[in-house]
């Protein structure tokens, strides 16, 4: 009983990369090879992620609600952080000799690596979570971290979209089957903001109207858009153009993270309601944890409004046969190989 009390305290895992980016922002800038050594938490990550036993979560009802809320404002408050330690970064490095350049190009490299993965693994899994929430202020804050990476439309898209035709034909981030992620990523980027366009201007009843149109100042992508506008000419202002290029750059990271999750969680499964499945299934013990419960996503989709770590376990669905981690690399670096097991793990499930 004492172990079912303790076990929710592996979500603490969570804090490990962000903490670690935490430290390496703070402590630089840092020579080239000392830059280089501060991805070895990330590279940890992911060989513990290839390494991790096999779970079948269960929902902990002897934790309070506080705790995993307590984890999420935690994990918004250091994204901020991270953003904010990153440009006061960028805006001390030297460019003055060839030596300088070198450093300074690697830094910005390694910043890029880290604070993308922090800003797609950790900031955005807690925006997705936030943004589902029925009070306010929760999903306020679920905004303010999508502009952490420029991508505040995701909430139209996701949640007018993807959640009501996900694992059909018509929903943009259901990848098809044997498509490859390169045509997967340019699709969705473009088809996600052209879907949050097109759906304010439905709900202002602006179809064929004007873009200089007074209840245009209504359509929340537009505002969103002058709200990232700014922040990048005040960054550009403040910081410098290292510090703003280097913004665009973890943004542009992060963002393509969020859609590498999106491609592997439902790939394939454009009939997955008639095959009785929304998303694969992942029982990474790494995973669940680090990604404080992002991995129960057949359950999300089933009830959207419910916490990740409230969200039962569901395993109908073929099962991915490593964690995130490990599947954002490979899904990356070897595409032909994850689409060539995917197919045979599926065609085993729907027979």
């Amino acid at each position: 009983m004492r172990m079912t009390k303790l076990n929710h305290l592996k979500y603490l895992l969570c804090f490990f990369l962000p903490g670690c980016v935490v430290w390496f922002l703070s402590s630089g800038p840092h020579t080239a090879i000392e830059a280089l050594l501060w991805t070895t938490p990330l590279w940890l990550l992911i060989l513990l992620d290839w390494l991790s036993p096999k779970i079948n979560p269960e929902i902990n009802n002897q934790v309070s609600a506080i705790f995993y809320d307590a984890i999420l404002y935690a994990l918004a408050f250091l994204q901020f952080l991270i953003i904010s330690l990153l440009l006061i970064y960028a805006s001390q490095l030297e460019w003055g000799s060839a030596q300088e350049i070198i450093a300074s190009g690697i830094n910005l490299i390694v910043m890029r690596i880290l604070v993308g993965t922090t800003s797609g693994s950790s900031a955005l899994i807690v925006a997705h979570e936030l943004i589902h929430r029925p009070r306010l202020h929760l999903r306020v804050l679920g905004r303010l971290l999508l502009y952490t990476v420029c991508y505040e439309h995701f909430v139209i898209a996701h949640i007018r979209g993807h959640h009501f035709s996900v694992a059909t034909p018509e929903d943009i981030a259901t990848a098809r089957q044997d498509e490859n992620f390169k045509n997967y990523w340019k699709r969705v980027s473009l088809e996600h903001f052209k879907y949050a366009w097109h759906s304010e201007l439905k709900r202002l009843d602006l179809i064929n109207t004007p873009i200089y149109h007074y209840k245009m100042l209504g359509n929340s992508v537009l505002q969103g858009l002058i709200i990232e506008i700014i922040l990048l000419l005040l960054i550009l202002i403040i910081f410098g153009w290292a510090a703003v290029l280097i913004f665009m750059y973890q943004a542009l990271s992060g963002v393509r993270l969020l859609e590498t999750i999106n491609y592997y969680q439902h790939w394939g499964l454009a009939q997955g309601k008639a095959g009785n499945t929304l998303a694969w299934v992942n029982q990474s013990s790494i995973t669940e944890y680090a990604l404080i419960g992002l991995s129960h996503h057949i359950g999300h989709h089933q009830n959207a409004a419910t916490s990740f770590y409230q969200t039962p376990y569901s395993d109908q669905g073929p099962k991915m046969p490593y964690g995130y981690f490990v599947t954002n690399l490979w899904v990356k670096i070897n595409n032909k190989s994850y689409r060539r097991i995917s197919t045979n793990i599926l065609m085993q499930y729907l027979h």
